[in-house]
Protein backbone atom coordinates (compact mmCIF):
# COMPACT_ATOMS: atom_id res chain seq x y z
CA UNK A 1 0.00 0.00 0.00
CA UNK A 2 1.58 3.64 -0.91
CA UNK A 3 2.50 5.42 2.36
CA UNK A 4 1.10 8.80 1.87
CA UNK A 5 3.44 12.17 2.95
CA UNK A 6 1.57 14.66 4.94
CA UNK A 7 1.89 18.05 3.58
CA UNK A 8 5.57 19.82 4.58
CA UNK A 9 5.18 23.36 4.86
CA UNK A 10 8.93 23.74 5.81
CA UNK A 11 9.95 25.18 2.55
CA UNK A 12 6.53 27.32 1.94
CA UNK A 13 8.96 30.52 2.09
CA UNK A 14 11.98 29.33 0.03
CA UNK A 15 11.33 30.22 -3.43
CA UNK A 16 12.34 26.98 -5.91
CA UNK A 17 15.65 28.50 -8.16
CA UNK A 18 15.42 28.65 -11.67
CA UNK A 19 15.20 24.98 -12.06
CA UNK A 20 12.12 23.21 -10.27
CA UNK A 21 13.89 19.65 -11.00
CA UNK A 22 16.44 20.78 -9.13
CA UNK A 23 14.78 22.28 -6.08
CA UNK A 24 12.53 19.13 -6.38
CA UNK A 25 15.90 16.69 -6.68
CA UNK A 26 17.47 18.98 -3.04
CA UNK A 27 14.12 18.89 -1.22
CA UNK A 28 13.91 15.46 -1.92
CA UNK A 29 17.18 14.42 -0.55
CA UNK A 30 16.84 16.35 2.56
CA UNK A 31 13.49 14.69 3.10
CA UNK A 32 15.58 11.47 2.81
CA UNK A 33 18.51 12.56 5.18
CA UNK A 34 16.25 13.52 7.53
CA UNK A 35 13.48 9.99 7.67
CA UNK A 36 10.55 12.14 5.97
CA UNK A 37 10.87 9.38 3.26
CA UNK A 38 12.24 5.72 4.25
CA UNK A 39 13.69 2.61 3.37
CA UNK A 40 11.20 1.02 1.16
CA UNK A 41 8.24 3.85 1.11
CA UNK A 42 6.59 4.00 -1.99
CA UNK A 43 6.77 7.95 -3.51
CA UNK A 44 3.49 9.26 -4.88
CA UNK A 45 4.12 11.91 -7.39
CA UNK A 46 1.58 14.05 -7.40
CA UNK A 47 1.78 14.08 -4.09
CA UNK A 48 5.64 15.49 -4.73
CA UNK A 49 4.11 17.72 -7.01
CA UNK A 50 1.81 18.92 -4.80
CA UNK A 51 4.13 19.51 -2.03
CA UNK A 52 6.46 21.40 -3.88
CA UNK A 53 3.92 23.44 -5.26
CA UNK A 54 5.76 22.04 -9.38
CA UNK A 55 4.11 19.83 -12.23
CA UNK A 56 4.62 16.24 -12.80
CA UNK A 57 7.49 17.33 -15.15
CA UNK A 58 9.75 18.44 -12.38
CA UNK A 59 8.97 15.85 -10.30
CA UNK A 60 9.70 13.51 -12.98
CA UNK A 61 13.62 14.98 -13.71
CA UNK A 62 14.19 14.70 -9.77
CA UNK A 63 13.21 11.19 -9.45
CA UNK A 64 15.51 10.34 -12.78
CA UNK A 65 18.09 12.02 -11.11
CA UNK A 66 17.68 10.44 -7.58
CA UNK A 67 17.13 7.04 -9.27
CA UNK A 68 20.65 7.67 -10.94
CA UNK A 69 22.40 8.11 -7.57
CA UNK A 70 20.31 5.11 -6.25
CA UNK A 71 18.69 7.01 -4.11
CA UNK A 72 15.53 5.07 -5.47
CA UNK A 73 14.31 2.37 -7.54
CA UNK A 74 11.98 1.42 -9.89
CA UNK A 75 9.94 -1.65 -9.84
CA UNK A 76 6.82 -2.82 -12.72
CA UNK A 77 4.86 -3.50 -10.20
CA UNK A 78 5.55 -0.90 -7.08
CA UNK A 79 7.12 2.22 -9.05
CA UNK A 80 9.62 4.48 -7.62
CA UNK A 81 10.31 4.20 -3.55
CA UNK A 82 13.05 4.29 -1.48
CA UNK A 83 16.41 2.38 -1.95
CA UNK A 84 18.04 0.95 1.18
CA UNK A 85 22.12 1.04 0.93
CA UNK A 86 23.43 -2.65 1.45
CA UNK A 87 25.74 -3.38 4.16
CA UNK A 88 28.47 -4.27 1.67
CA UNK A 89 28.03 -0.73 0.32
CA UNK A 90 27.93 0.70 3.27
CA UNK A 91 31.33 -1.33 4.38
CA UNK A 92 32.97 -0.18 0.84
CA UNK A 93 31.91 3.74 1.17
CA UNK A 94 33.81 3.73 4.43
CA UNK A 95 36.57 1.91 3.36
CA UNK A 96 37.46 4.11 0.57
CA UNK A 97 36.42 6.91 2.17
CA UNK A 98 38.98 6.25 4.93
CA UNK A 99 42.17 5.65 2.35
CA UNK A 100 41.15 8.77 -0.12
CA UNK A 101 40.62 11.46 3.25
CA UNK A 102 43.71 10.04 4.76
CA UNK A 103 45.76 10.65 1.14
CA UNK A 104 43.84 14.27 0.75
CA UNK A 105 44.56 15.50 4.32
CA UNK A 106 48.48 15.14 3.90
CA UNK A 107 48.33 17.47 0.79
CA UNK A 108 45.87 19.58 3.10
CA UNK A 109 48.93 20.04 5.61
CA UNK A 110 51.41 20.68 3.36
CA UNK A 111 48.60 23.43 1.53
CA UNK A 112 46.77 24.90 3.54
CA UNK A 113 46.99 29.07 4.19
CA UNK A 114 46.83 30.80 7.07
CA UNK A 115 43.21 32.02 5.89
CA UNK A 116 42.09 28.36 5.31
CA UNK A 117 43.46 26.94 9.03
CA UNK A 118 41.13 29.93 10.12
CA UNK A 119 38.81 29.05 8.54
CA UNK A 120 38.53 25.62 9.16
CA UNK A 121 38.56 26.17 12.90
CA UNK A 122 35.69 28.16 12.38
CA UNK A 123 34.06 24.82 10.82
CA UNK A 124 34.86 23.08 13.87
CA UNK A 125 33.92 25.49 16.65
CA UNK A 126 30.65 25.53 14.58
CA UNK A 127 30.52 21.88 14.95
CA UNK A 128 30.66 22.17 18.50
CA UNK A 129 27.56 24.87 18.42
CA UNK A 130 25.82 22.51 16.61
CA UNK A 131 26.50 19.50 19.70
CA UNK A 132 25.45 22.37 22.28
CA UNK A 133 22.02 22.14 20.59
CA UNK A 134 21.77 18.83 20.10
CA UNK A 135 20.56 19.19 16.65
CA UNK A 136 21.78 15.50 14.77
CA UNK A 137 20.82 16.86 11.27
CA UNK A 138 22.95 20.23 11.76
CA UNK A 139 25.61 17.85 13.13
CA UNK A 140 25.53 15.69 10.54
CA UNK A 141 25.57 18.74 7.98
CA UNK A 142 28.56 20.41 9.77
CA UNK A 143 30.54 16.97 9.93
CA UNK A 144 30.29 16.26 5.80
CA UNK A 145 31.26 20.23 5.22
CA UNK A 146 34.21 20.01 7.38
CA UNK A 147 35.76 16.73 5.75
CA UNK A 148 35.12 18.13 2.48
CA UNK A 149 36.74 21.29 3.34
CA UNK A 150 39.77 19.42 4.45
CA UNK A 151 39.04 17.23 0.75
CA UNK A 152 39.30 20.96 -1.13
CA UNK A 153 42.61 22.72 0.95
CA UNK A 154 44.03 19.26 -0.22
CA UNK A 155 43.22 18.33 -3.34
CA UNK A 156 41.09 21.54 -5.07
CA UNK A 157 39.04 20.37 -7.73
CA UNK A 158 39.61 16.86 -8.53
CA UNK A 159 39.26 14.47 -5.26
CA UNK A 160 36.25 16.95 -4.28
CA UNK A 161 34.36 16.15 -7.32
CA UNK A 162 34.97 12.55 -6.72
CA UNK A 163 33.95 12.73 -2.93
CA UNK A 164 31.17 14.78 -2.59
CA UNK A 165 28.83 12.25 -4.48
CA UNK A 166 29.96 9.43 -2.07
CA UNK A 167 29.35 12.54 1.08
CA UNK A 168 25.90 12.66 -0.73
CA UNK A 169 24.98 9.33 -0.41
CA UNK A 170 21.63 9.55 1.88
CA UNK A 171 22.01 7.31 5.23
CA UNK A 172 18.38 7.44 6.85
CA UNK A 173 18.19 9.05 9.87
CA UNK A 174 17.30 5.96 11.84
CA UNK A 175 20.80 5.35 11.31
CA UNK A 176 22.19 8.49 12.09
CA UNK A 177 24.97 8.08 14.49
CA UNK A 178 24.46 12.15 15.44
CA UNK A 179 21.58 11.65 17.72
CA UNK A 180 24.30 9.66 20.28
CA UNK A 181 25.96 12.26 23.14
CA UNK A 182 28.93 9.30 23.48
CA UNK A 183 29.51 9.44 19.47
CA UNK A 184 29.24 13.14 19.36
CA UNK A 185 31.88 13.43 21.97
CA UNK A 186 34.23 11.12 20.35
CA UNK A 187 33.37 12.74 17.07
CA UNK A 188 34.03 16.47 18.62
CA UNK A 189 37.69 15.08 20.12
CA UNK A 190 38.96 13.33 16.84
CA UNK A 191 38.01 16.41 14.68
CA UNK A 192 39.81 18.31 17.21
CA UNK A 193 42.86 15.91 16.88
CA UNK A 194 42.63 16.24 13.05
CA UNK A 195 42.42 20.45 12.64
CA UNK A 196 45.12 20.32 15.41
CA UNK A 197 47.06 18.23 13.49
CA UNK A 198 46.77 20.28 10.09
CA UNK A 199 47.37 23.66 11.79
CA UNK A 200 50.85 21.96 13.24
CA UNK A 201 51.05 21.03 9.87
CA UNK A 202 51.83 17.07 10.65
CA UNK A 203 51.47 15.29 8.10
CA UNK A 204 51.97 11.79 9.73
CA UNK A 205 49.74 12.77 12.76
CA UNK A 206 47.08 14.07 10.41
CA UNK A 207 47.04 11.26 8.01
CA UNK A 208 46.72 8.43 10.96
CA UNK A 209 43.75 10.76 12.90
CA UNK A 210 41.97 11.30 9.64
CA UNK A 211 42.22 7.07 9.08
CA UNK A 212 40.86 6.13 12.41
CA UNK A 213 38.37 8.52 12.61
CA UNK A 214 36.74 7.32 9.50
CA UNK A 215 37.42 3.67 10.49
CA UNK A 216 35.97 4.03 13.54
CA UNK A 217 32.64 6.02 12.22
CA UNK A 218 32.44 3.35 9.72
CA UNK A 219 32.48 0.24 12.11
CA UNK A 220 29.96 2.34 14.52
CA UNK A 221 27.47 2.91 11.48
CA UNK A 222 27.61 -0.66 9.80
CA UNK A 223 27.07 -1.69 13.49
CA UNK A 224 23.86 0.59 13.51
CA UNK A 225 22.94 0.03 9.96
CA UNK A 226 21.93 -3.72 11.13
CA UNK A 227 20.62 -2.85 14.10
CA UNK A 228 18.10 -0.74 12.10
CA UNK A 229 17.76 -3.57 9.46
Amino acid sequence: MPVSTPPDHRYDSVSPPVSKSDYVFHRLRQELREGTMTPGQQIIQTEIGARYGVSATPVREALRRLEADGLIAYSPHRGATVTEMPHHDLRDLYLFRAHVESYTIRLAVERASQDQLTALRAEHEALIGAAASEDAAALSRRNRELHLSVIRIGSAYIAEQVMRPLWERVIPASESLWDRPDFVRRAIEQHEAIVRAIEERDVEGASACMLSHVQTAGHERQVRSRGAA
